[in-house]
């Protein structure tokens, strides 16, 4: 049956490929495929909307329809917007059947459905389609079969497309450099698929005569992947490519990209550059590696690390062979270091998550104890170099530590060292371990018992991860015992010239041969050798347990210099000087603060100031900031301050005490940037430092208040207001305007952004916040049931209700009045402040208002109560944090707004028309924004009944 071949064909000027064509997808008839491939065809405007209705339409073009397309082709329209308003014709959805188009509102086909049959398989279109709908589903990649792809064509594998995303600074991008040479020296024809443009100065060299295309960016959320999926199948139609290999194993678009593969019959290979369980740092990441799984099932095999690794993913039904990274070198080099001195070398990217250069560092003064005269090198890039540096300074040991930074001339460094160390608390296949262990230089470092080098038990000394008084004391033993470090010296040697005397070329042509004859590439019977099985156990049972962040608590590290304030001169002359000087610095400021926040942000808090916004805030944004502490997010300097309400902070400091933030009591008089705050920026100074700058002024109501029905008495739609309102939508909330704020709760609201900022995307932050509002739940309890002895808790075991907050949802005394004779004996004592301006309201009937002196006795009560009525007000957002059963009434504003995901309390509502209104102090006015002294929604029996009801339960 012939088959129309996908392509991706002409009109490329835009992206570097290597025949600088702008790629457009086209389905052209088999018998056109070579002379296109041969580059023999070039199409016309004409033409090219012709071939694009006999394909998609499936007839010739009508005069009337196709002229339009030709006129816009020739005035500059592009030939993928001419194929987008084809395929989202109704004539050509029509002709698909059950595949609609993902742009429009139609639906994809049932997915159960696809590889039940045979003849049912997916092809190019459903990929692309399935991409842009389920690109992060995982009930898609549970419904996709494992025949939904026919098996790659069985053919003599001549063209390899290898694909990493960039070619320069890093391990991964010196293997896949290193694997294009050696397919090339074994005779295959090789092509190189990357994200970047091409870098002459950086890149690791592949080859001169090597072409070279360049894909839209990888991404790990759906960022419009149909866009890159064509350009890769263009690629590897065109190139008439056998099998597809990626080294990209970790983004989403990787999964989509072997899809791809196998939708045009091709054999795809994804190198795992890693250890198996590279990427699980918290519960919301097995759900990532469980769709990895689920999709690299679909490739044809895994290229892993280690033994370790290829009984993981076989134990998971993915085909896996062991094959060697290749080293840097393809002979042992003649000269070896001396190790004649005290010089340790630590080559990595400077970064405290996977590397730990902060262990490092805090081990060296260790060491220095021991060894005064020890010289560490610390050779690479990376995003933490300014503060190790910093770090350095202030621990006094500067001098004795020489940053080299990223280079390509590392062999010049080694043969410097008589030691290396490598603190790295996860590793793959560290290409630096061969390149140090063939010049004789042993390793210290922390224990990765899944890397094939430490097999053999030679060359290096491990000892446990994290134990850095252990690891100074190991390397001071070496360093002042040169026969011990000359033997490990010859031992590492000799374990490199062991690796280099297995042929990689033979590995790599067996699974090539067993690609092509659809040889089984796993053994029928899952073996592994009992030291892999061991070795496993034990990793897995490590990561179960850290999972749990409290089991292998991070240690705090020390505040920095710069971390600390620093105060104005006292004297008034010395002022104005200073600030004279300050103003004429502020252009060099702001250039050096916009390159440093592009070039290299370092936006962690040194300040949080939440003392001018209300109790209530306060709790929720303290919710949207604990969850990403108990995440692990590094949003906070160490020495960072939070600054609340005086009656909040002993609740502070027992809330965020464990994460090092120390809390102070009202608002900050020289506060340290980063700064954060809710409040938008007012002076001119905060909208630099908020909008070019490093601080997080977040303007946290202002655009929700403009969605709502009535504004704000005095609200301020100044030029200077609504433009402060814009730039912090767009620069702080990537939204265009106002209009498109959504609602959600104050906590997770005024943190996305910095969330985002740590690459929390919005799904694993409201999870994480769920997650740790059981904490928060916790530590609101014990802090109140500490601070009440059991005997007195009795005395707070009676009916309870907060009728009364500042603005205008309060329940009206006379509806109160209405639920407790509904209620009976059951009826609700009633807690309104003296200082409320709703108190003399209350005090006309018989509710008999009561004050409270003490704010503990407020948080004894709603812990306490045996039934809890609250309006939307502090009581309410306490209420969440001790208890789901307690009825919440809303009027003025939603559910979504001021409730906790994680809460679950009982919600009586009633938005009445000209809900959701503005917030509106009863202090200062005696109407709600929309004129009323009570919100309307309780202008409603009907509603208070439904109060009372919701109380009984």
């Amino acid at each position: 049956m012939a088959l129309s071949i996908n392509l991706l064909a002409t009109y490329w000027r835009g992206r570097k490929f290597a025949d600088r064509r702008r790629w457009l997808l086209l389905r052209l008839s088999p018998e056109k495929v070579d002379k296109v491939k041969a580059g023999n065809v070039k199409f016309s405007p004409d033409d090219y909307v012709a071939g694009l209705y006999r394909s998609l339409l499936g007839r010739e073009p009508d005069a009337n329809g196709s002229q339009g397309y030709i006129e816009a082709l020739r005035k500059g329209a592009t030939p993928l917007w001419v194929l987008g308003e084809i395929q989202n014709s109704a004539e050509y959805r029509s002709r698909q059947g059950s595949f609609k188009s993902t742009t429009g509102g139609d639906d994809i086909a049932p997915l159960p459905d696809v590889g039940l049959a045979k003849q049912e398989q997916a092809d190019l279109d459903f990929v692309i389609g399935a991409s842009a709908k389920y690109f992060n589903d995982i009930d898609f990649f549970k419904r996709l079969k494992a025949d939904a792809f026919a098996q790659p064509v069985r053919r003599k594998i001549r063209t390899i497309a290898i694909y990493y995303w960039k070619m320069n600074n890093g391990g991964t991008e010196r293997v896949t450099a290193r694997q294009v040479q050696m397919w090339t020296r074994m005779g295959y024809r090789v092509i190189l698929l990357t994200d970047q443009e091409p870098d002459p100065v950086n890149d690791y060299d592949y080859g001169k005569d090597i072409q070279r295309f360049v894909l839209p960016e990888r991404m790990m959320f759906n960022q419009h992947y149909p866009l890159r999926g064509r350009a890769l199948a263009d690629i590897l139609v065109r190139e008439n490519v056998d099998i597809f290999i990626t080294n990209q194993w970790y983004e989403f678009s990787t999964v989509w990209d072997v899809l791809v593969a196998k939708s045009l019959g091709i054999a795809t290979v994804v190198g795992w550059h890693n250890c198996f369980d590279a990427g699980i740092n918290n519960v919301d990441d097995l759900a990532v590696s469980y769709l990895r799984f689920l999709a690299y099932k679909h490739a044809d095999a895994m290229v892993v690390l280690s033994e370790v690794d290829r009984v993981w993913f076989e134990r998971w039904n993915v085909s896996a062979r062991m094959i060697h990274n290749p080293l840097t070198f393809d002979r042992l080099p003649d000269k070896l270091a001396p190790l004649d001195d005290k010089t340790i070398v630590w080559i990595a990217r400077v970064e405290r998550h996977q590397k730990r250069v902060d262990q490092l560092l805090k081990m060296f003064p260790l060491l220095l104890q021991q060894v005064p005269d020890a010289r560490l090198l610390i050779v690479g890039g990376g995003p933490d170099l300014a503060w190790a540096q910093e770090y350095a300074e202030a621990l006094n040991v500067r001098s004795q530590i020489h940053f080299i930074g990223y280079t390509t001339e590392v062999q010049r460094y080694i043969e410097q060292a008589s030691v290396h160390i490598m603190t790295s608390d996860f590793e793959g296949y560290p290409m630096v371990l061969g390149e140090v262990w063939s010049h004789g230089v042993p390793t210290v470092m922390f224990d990765l018992p899944q890397i094939e080098y430490l097999r053999a038990g030679k060359g290096c000394i491990v000892v446990p991860q994290g134990q850095i008084a252990e690891l100074a004391n190991e390397v001071a033993g070496l360093l002042l015992n040169p026969a011990r470090r000359r033997k490990l010296g010859e031992e590492a040697r000799s374990v490199v010239a062991d690796i280099i005397s297995d042929n990689l070329d033979t590995a790599w042509a067996k699974l090539f041969s067993d690609i092509e004859t659809g040889t089984p590439l796993s053994p029928a019977e899952k073996v592994a050798d009992v030291g892999s099985m061991n070795i496993l156990i034990d990793l897995l049972g490590r990561r179960l347990m850290s999972l749990h962040r409290p089991n292998f608590p991070e240690p705090r590290l020390p505040v920095l210099p710069s971390a600390v304030p620093v105060k104005p001169p006292r004297q008034k002359s010395l002022r104005i000087a200073h600030k004279a000087v300050r103003a004429l610095a502020a252009p060099f400021y702001l250039a050096k603060n916009a390159g440093s926040v592009r070039l290299l942000p370092e936006r962690r808090l040194r300040t949080i100031d939440l003392s001018n916004v209300g109790l209530g805030d306060n709790l929720m944004i303290w919710a949207g900031l604990f969850a990403l502490l108990d995440m692990g997010v590094d949003v906070c300097a160490p020495g960072c301050v939070i600054h609340v309400q005086p009656i909040l902070a002993n609740l502070a400091e027992r809330l965020f005490g464990g994460f090092g933030l120390e809390v102070r009591r009202g608002a900050p008089q020289n506060p340290a940037s980063p700064i954060y705050s809710p409040l938008p920026p007012e002076t001119w100074r905060e909208w630099r430092n908020t909008y070019i700058g490093r601080d997080w002024r977040m303007n946290w109501v202002e655009a929700l208040d403009r969605q709502k029905t009535f504004p704000r008495d005095g609200a301020d739609l100044s030029f200077e207001k609504r433009t402060r309102l814009r730039v912090s939508e767009f620069v702080l909330f990537g939204r265009q305007n106002w209009t498109q704020a959504t609602p959600s709760y104050v906590g997770y609201r005024v943190w996305q952004p910095l969330a985002l900022h740590h690459k929390v995307y919005p799904i694993q932050f409201m999870t994480q916040m769920k997650r740790s509002f059981v904490r928060i739940r916790q530590i609101f309890g014990a802090y109140v049931d500490n601070a009440t002895p059991e005997n007195t808790r009795e005395a707070y075991c009676h009916n309870v209700s907060f009728p009364a907050g500042k603005s205008f949802q309060t329940i009206p005394p006379q509806v109160l009045a209405s639920v407790n004779k509904r209620l009976g004996d059951d009826r609700l004592e009633c807690y309104v402040q003296n200082d409320s301006a709703w108190r003399a309201d209350f005090e006309k009937g018989d509710l008999k208002p009561q004050h409270i002196d003490d704010l503990l006795d407020t948080f004894r009560l709603v812990r306490y109560s045996k039934k809890l009525l609250t309006t939307d007000s502090f009581t309410s957002h306490l209420a969440q944090f001790l208890r789901d059963d307690f009825v919440l009434v809303l009027s003025r504003d939603m559910r979504e707004n001021i409730v906790h995901p994680g809460a679950n309390p009982v919600i009586v509502a009633n938005h009445p028309a000209c809900a959701p209104c503005n917030y509106q102090e009863r202090y200062h006015f005696d109407t709600c924004v929309a004129g009323y002294k009570y919100c309307l929604a309780f202008n409603n029996d009907a509603f208070a009944e439904e109060i009372a009801a919701a109380v009984k339960r």
